[in-house]
């Protein structure tokens, strides 16, 4: 048996397929021909096809087990007649692979200009938290003179130049930041300053006065701290007795009554010892005595040419000085202190004349010695027997703006607009407490009727409790949102109220320092605050020219 073929003719072809003879047309013959060429040719290029996908997926499996994604050989399906496209496929699947590193991308070799950015104002911000600038806004502006910055910008305030001059020294090196900071000339100031107080040399009358002032404040001391036993070996329940009373006054506080005092806003109030008066200072420069309840004006003093700051009664108005005498003293913006009675609307006299603004004044509670607060940085004490200034007293670095007496008269504490306390022995002269704490000037303070702790107010919106003892701050209070203008403390001590920018007062417990009650009725900002001795009354001054009389409301 054979398969043989042979052409028979030029248009036949004879086969001979196992001993049979077939005859076919040659066309038919090529036809076959080139089909079963063909049909060899595409099966070769089959299983070549198939095997390359096996190798494929057996090069895809060991990957998969080690964990680790690799690009493998890339396979093109189709025809093999378009080269040039499979090249250039070829040619960026190779340029691609130069690009990676063992087949992973390192994200940390990347570079990325928007987040060295972002780190470098993440470092700025860091470097900014941890300078130590100054906090004397008069050194700021010397700094930012010598970084050639303007020392102040349009609508700028303290806290803002400090915050500006942070940003800056923020962008510069550390080497340049101590230069600037750290220069030994503003080093050498600065310890100067810190570290050392001008006492000035007084008259030969000041001995005198101290060891008056020694007399008298050991007296009282005695008594205060025999009544201070008395109270302790009281039963707790009586304690608790009279704090729930005055809670319950406290919650039932309200608007007795309101008068307009002034023709321009109202500075200062105070009650008399009697509680039965008020005396108001006004920014006319007139100053006025109210009777209370009834709201009406017994006295007007005219004799301030400028703003009067403070008007105050003597510790023994309408109780042991006479008409005719001493009986409350007023300050003004135009350098002057006034001595006035009861009997006239003209001043009694006139203390030595002060070389800028005087903003507050102050009765030693002998009622002897007068205290005044000037702007040239300094306060002073007047013996008010001989009309005469005994003691010129710097100490601050900016002017000074309020001054308050201890209950015992041996110590009195000055705050500034340097943001710092001072409290002064008067028996020896020496500053014996530093009061660092306040971000901005204290406007504000008064000692507690225990003799060792202090209440002080300030244009950062907050007040702060010092402890002579421990002679440092015992308690930060937030108290308002706005700066706090005015504080008054009860005269037993159970509770003091603070008035502020923010057109509010606030109560609080002194056992614990808790808000108790927020008292609204003012429109505008509140200049000042004050409690009657006999605790019945609280007076309230504005900026509306007004005063308002608070009590108990009777059901």
């Amino acid at each position: 048996m054979r398969r043989s073929w042979s052409i028979s003719s030029k248009d036949e072809i004879e086969i001979d397929y196992f001993g049979t003879i077939y005859v076919l047309p040659s066309y038919l013959m090529r036809r076959i021909y080139f089909l079963t060429t063909a049909i060899r040719f595409f099966k070769i290029i089959w299983i070549d096809q198939t095997l390359s996908i096996c190798e494929t997926l057996n090069r895809m499996g060991e990957a998969q087990q080690s964990n680790v994604p690799t690009v493998t050989q890339k396979v093109h399906f189709g025809s093999l007649a378009n080269e040039e496209t499979v090249h250039k496929l070829q040619a960026e699947a190779e340029k691609h692979e130069a690009e990676k590193r063992d087949d992973q991308f390192d994200l940390e070799m990347v570079d990325n200009p928007m987040e060295r950015e972002v780190m470098a104002e993440f470092e700025r911000r860091r470097r900014a938290r941890t300078l130590t600038l100054p906090t004397d806004d008069g050194h700021v502006k010397l700094l930012l003179r010598k970084l050639n910055e303007p020392i102040c910008l349009f609508g700028e305030d303290k806290l803002d130049r400090k915050e500006r001059l942070r940003a800056l020294l923020s962008t510069l090196s550390e080497e340049e930041v101590t230069r600037i900071l750290h220069s030994p000339e503003e080093t050498e100031t600065v310890q100067q300053r810190d570290s050392s107080t001008w006492y000035h040399k007084g008259p030969v009358a000041l001995r005198d006065v101290r060891v008056v002032i020694a007399d008298f404040s050991l007296k009282r001391a005695k008594e205060r701290l025999q009544k201070a036993r008395d109270e302790s070996t009281r039963a707790t329940n009586d304690a608790a007795v009279r704090a729930q009373e005055m809670h319950r006054w406290v919650a039932a506080l309200a608007v007795y009554g309101s008068q307009v005092a002034d023709v321009r806003p109202v500075s200062y109030c105070e009650f008399s010892p009697d509680s039965k008066h008020l005396i108001t200072s006004g920014w006319s420069g007139e100053c006025s005595i109210w009777s209370i309840p009834e709201s009406n004006r017994e006295r007007r003093f005219i004799g301030h040419a400028s703003q009067a700051g403070c008007a105050r009664f003597h510790p023994g108005a309408y109780v042991s000085q006479e008409p005719y005498a001493l009986n409350a003293a007023s300050c003004s913006h135009d350098g002057t202190v006034k001595l006035w009675s009861l009997e006239s609307d003209l001043p009694l006299s006139e203390l030595e004349p002060h070389s800028q603004r005087v903003s507050r004044i102050a009765f030693h509670p002998s009622g002897r010695f007068l205290a005044s607060c000037c702007f040239d940085c300094s306060w002073r004490l007047f013996d008010l027997q001989y009309e005469q200034e005994v003691l010129f007293q710097e100490g601050h670095s900016r002017p000074v703006f309020h001054a308050d007496f201890q209950v015992d008269g041996s110590l009195i504490m000055t705050a500034g607009m340097d943001c710092y306390g001072r409290v002064w022995d008067l028996r020896t002269g020496r500053c014996i407490m530093f009061l660092e704490g306040h971000q901005k000037e204290i406007h504000c303070g008064q000692w507690l009727p225990n003799g060792y702790q202090m209440v002080t107010g300030s244009a950062d919106n907050s007040c702060m409790v010092w402890d002579l003892r421990i002679r440092r701050a015992l308690k930060p209070i937030a108290a308002h949102v706005s700066l706090v203008s005015g504080l008054r403390v009860e005269s037993k001590g159970q509770y003091i109220i603070t008035s502020s920018f923010d057109n509010s007062l606030k109560v609080w417990e002194t056992c614990g320092w808790r808000p108790l009650r927020q008292l609204i009725g003012h429109d505008t900002k509140v200049m000042g605050v004050d409690i009657s001795l006999d605790g019945k009354w609280v007076a309230s001054v504005a900026f509306d020219r007004t005063f308002k009389l608070w009590t108990k409301q009777l059901h």
